[in-house]
């Protein structure tokens, strides 16, 4: 019998990792936008053999071995050209892919088997060290499935669903669509100029609902108000009504139920509008048409931003933002997991109501929402154009509360809803992947929690076994620097691609949204933590006013716990480099580089705060409203903005004229 080591996997390791770096530049050649392939089919064969045999000649040349590789050259080239046989909705680049990953669990799995073999840990550390392998694993599988669907972008060449809006606008109208405009605290100007943009919609019957809930200052609401008779005697129909309801619940859950009562009672749509957004003229015309299939319960397009350039903090914001709307979303539509996330979206009235309206005591009711949608029989789009432009969090506080809450919330939908998504025998079935999908997406921030833990665990189980004499040192493989390498360049490549296919071409913005994605990392797992109490949490609205950063003390103290966490990491990371005599020096290097790599994405915090404040001063004089206390307060209307109140010099006509006329 032949006994396989653990060192003749090395090759075979960076066999799979080179093959996924090509894979990673084909994809990045052959996917030029999203759902479109710019180079011919009549590729594929050259691109699975020359993926395949580059990766087996670069490994030839970097490790010295050629037959120990041979086997998964073999199986990977085999198995890439069976797929491309059986399924004709992956591109090559994305079939080349999956094989990497594929091959990569495999050949990984063996290796950290053998690892644990060959490593002499004493037989507690054994033994956790199989169970944390095997649920690794598990979770890895599940993973991988749920990123097949978010990848799709990446992966695929053919469609089954739609995944854009009608080309031609339809602006006869076909349903009645009420228009919900939820606000509390909003700067008049900012909400009237979203109200602006709805009253230019090319659509033949909407109404428009303003709902202001719980305002107490009634120069922040009053103009609304006016402003919806200004708009109704413009267009010569009351097309919108304003409400001012004190004390209502709920928060935006409260005021969008509230609002169901009150709509047009033959409205079969419901859209729901956040009140920073300014919709595009065909914003209904391109969508509402699709209702016209009755199983569609609900439409979403992508959250989008303005007023981000030339500040460098809303850059960050809004990149870290991007990749997610315009990859990630678009590819699980395609597997039937579309949800709802708030703002820019539409419902079908009588799909909402089956499902009990809007949930008051989730912190993300715009995506629990379509849980229930879908468990009632209906089923929803998520289509990657964008029709819409909102506003950023001025300040990295409210920009950390922004993702606390979105976060939190679908930890708090699958504690509610877990029984939904148990196995067909066990609960109904939901439309395509639905239940995966949403597990996965919830599981999340507690995925990487449990990840930081188990190698927390480990480590100090490790360090007590050499203190103790128990192990030995243990070798860590030649190739190992290798293998980062070449992990670290191809995660820049793919990351870099889902960059450019969100529309962002400029290295410094990649890198920006990068650093804005990594200061996350403290809130998104206190949020997942959170979002298994039972207790309510309190559901926190993103401020539009600006300026707001002006006065806050220094960025370390407005983020002390991810100060902290870095500070910790940081030493923990040095610990293991004095220490490497005593652990073995590979382990040590790479104790170092992990616990410096989280350190560093620790005070990204920090960063991201220093940067905010900063950039906070020129914004007093920018055209974002600022705060004014209510004493001190004037009519909230600033030379050059186009509203139309009773204040506004314009002819509220023209504005809407304005509108109507301007360019797509």
């Amino acid at each position: 019998m032949i006994a396989l080591s653990r060192a003749e996997l090395d090759s075979s390791l960076v066999f799979v990792a080179f093959l996924a770096l090509f894979s990673a530049l084909l994809t990045l050649r052959a996917v030029s936008s999203p759902h479109n392939l710019s180079r011919p089919v009549s590729a594929e064969g050259y691109e699975l053999v020359g993926a395949c045999i580059g990766a087996l000649l670069a490994t030839t040349l970097t490790t010295g071995a050629f037959l120990a590789v041979f086997p998964v050259f073999l199986l990977c080239l085999g198995g890439a050209a069976v797929v491309r046989y059986l399924v004709d909705q992956l591109s090559m680049p994305g079939i080349l892919w999956l094989t990497s990953v594929a091959a990569g669990w495999v050949v990984g799995s063996l290796w950290a088997v053998l690892f644990i073999l060959e490593a002499d840990f004493p037989g507690p550390l054994t033994i956790a060290a199989f169970i944390a392998l095997g649920f690794a694993g598990l979770l890895f599988i599940l993973g991988q499935i749920a990123n097949f669907a978010r990848e799709a972008v990446l992966t695929h060449e053919r469609w089954s669903l739609p995944f854009s809006p009608m080309d031609e606008p339809r602006p006869r109208a076909r349903f009645k669509v009420s228009l919900q405009l939820p606000c509390y605290a909003e700067p008049p100007e900012v909400v009237m100029e979203t109200m602006n943009r709805l009253a230019a919609l090319d659509y033949d019957d909407y109404e428009v609902l303003v709902c202001d809930n719980n305002t107490a200052d009634e120069q922040l609401w009053r103009p609304l108000e006016a402003h919806c008779a200004v708009l109704n005697r413009r267009l010569g129909v009351e097309r919108f009504r304003f409400f001012h309801v004190a004390p209502l619940e709920g928060a935006k859950a409260g005021a969008l139920n509230f609002l169901l009562g009150e709509m047009a009672p033959d409205a079969e749509l419901i859209g729901v509008i956040d009140a920073d957004y300014l919709a595009r003229s065909d914003f209904l015309s391109r969508l509402v048409p699709f209702f016209d299939d009755p199983s569609l319960g609900y439409i979403q397009t992508p959250h989008d931003y303005r007023d981000y350039e030339g500040n460098s903090y809303l850059t960050a914001c809004h990149w870290e933002y991007m990749p997610t709307n315009k990859v990630d979303y678009p590819g699980i539509n395609e597997y039937g997991g579309a949800f709802t996330i708030g703002t820019m979206c539409l419902l079908r009235t009588e799909a909402l109501r089956k499902a009990g309206g809007w949930a008051e005591w989730c912190l993300t009711e715009d995506s629990e929402v379509s849980v229930r949608l879908r468990a009632v029989g209906y089923r929803g789009f998520y289509f990657g154009e964008t029709f819409g432009h909102g506003l950023i969090p001025d300040t990295f506080d409210d920009y950390k509360k922004q993702r606390f809450r979105w976060t939190a919330g679908p930890v708090q939908q699958l504690r509610r809803h877990w029984r939904l998504f148990l196995p067909a025998p066990f609960a109904p079935p939901l439309p395509g992947w639905t239940k995966l999908l949403e597990v996965m997406r919830c599981i999340s921030p507690l995925q990487t929690f449990a990840g930081i833990a188990f190698t927390i665990f480990g480590v100090l189980g490790m360090i007590v076994s050499l203190a103790t004499g128990a192990m030995t040192p243990v070798a860590v493989p030649h190739v190992a620097g290798l293998l980062l390498l070449l992990g670290g360049v191809t995660w820049w490549l793919r990351t870099m691609h889902r960059y450019r296919l969100s529309g962002c071409n400029n290295v410094e913005d990649m890198i920006r949204g990068e650093i804005a994605r990594a200061s996350l990392t403290y809130v998104t797992l206190l949020a997942g933590v959170a979002g298994l109490s039972k207790r309510p949490l309190a559901w926190r609205r993103t401020p539009k006013f600006a300026g707001l950063a002006a006065g806050q003390e220094s960025p370390f103290a407005a983020t002390m716990p991810e100060t902290i966490a870095g500070s910790v990491c940081m030493a923990l990371a040095l610990g293991f480099l004095f220490a490497s005599g005593f652990v073995g020096g590979g382990v040590a290097l790479l104790g170092f580089l992990g616990l410096f790599s989280l350190s560093v994405r620790f005070f990204c915090a920090p960063l991201m705060a220093a940067i905010a404040i900063r950039e906070a001063q020129p914004r007093k004089v920018s055209d974002r409203p600022r705060y004014v206390p209510r004493h001190a307060r004037t009519p909230l209307v600033q030379p050059g903005m186009a509203v139309a109140t009773s204040h506004d010099p314009r002819d509220p006509a023209s504005v809407v004229r304005d509108i109507r006329s301007a360019p797509r």
